[in-house]
């Protein structure tokens, strides 16, 4: 992934501060006030941590990305994040997962439905998920993804929460087929599904913040290459 994501934040540094940026930029912001004041496409991106806005942006840029291939580059641009982590979900031992999920991200981006709702970040992702594993199995398969190493305390996009309650599903299903214990799957499902911050459930378990991390990990790590019963 490193050599494409070299490339891509090459192209984009090249591309955000730009005059043709700068130019699209002006035109969304004569529609949408929610991006007026933004000083180039760097500024742009950035929404996509500000939860006032963000999901507004998304939107804006998503149903100009059909005929906008700027609006579409930035858009790629802020689920990029999201793409990355899920190479690493569902990409495990496919050296060409990575070029799939960019090719099927752009072309999904491009074709995104103007009328389509919900969340643009989690459309997305599902739909990219989907495309790859039906390509890349001939159907859609339900295997346990691979983690990688956890932060100490993230700060989820929305298409990693995406990627999280997927990961939910999939471990809940292990422990209904006897897989794993009520006790690990309690600890995930309160840090991935009910939203709350591994330090606070970390201290609601009296134990340290790092340990309950590793422990989410290592549950999740030590289940990923088991099949699952459909």
């Amino acid at each position: 992934m490193e050599r494409i994501l070299q490339a891509l934040d090459a192209q984009w540094e090249e591309l955000a501060p730009s005059p043709e940026g700068r130019r699209a930029l002006i035109r969304w912001a004569n529609d949408h006030d929610e991006l007026v004041g933004l000083h180039d496409l760097h500024d742009v991106v950035g929404c996509r941590r500000d939860p006032q806005v963000a999901d507004e942006v998304l939107t804006i840029l998503a149903r100009r990305s059909p005929m906008d291939e700027i609006a579409a580059r930035t858009l790629f641009q802020m689920l990029l994040p999201g793409l990355v982590s899920l190479v690493g979900t569902v990409g495990c031992g496919d050296f060409e997962a990575q070029d799939e999920i960019v090719a099927l991200a752009w072309e999904r981006i491009r074709t995104y439905p103007t009328t389509r709702h919900g969340s643009v970040a989690a459309n997305v992702v599902l739909d990219v998920r989907k495309r790859y594993l039906k390509l890349r199995h001939g159907e859609e398969t339900t295997t346990l993804s691979t983690v990688a190493e956890p932060l100490a305390d993230p700060a989820d996009s929305p298409e990693e929460q995406v990627l999280g309650l997927l990961l939910v599903e999939e471990i809940a299903a292990a422990q209904r087929n006897g897989l794993m214990s009520e006790a690990v799957l309690e600890t995930i499902m309160r840090t991935r599904l009910g939203g709350e911050r591994l330090a606070e459930v970390a201290a609601d378990q009296r134990v340290e913040t790092h340990v309950l991390c590793q422990r989410r990990w290592r549950a999740e790590r030590r289940l990923r290459s088991l099949p699952l019963a459909g």
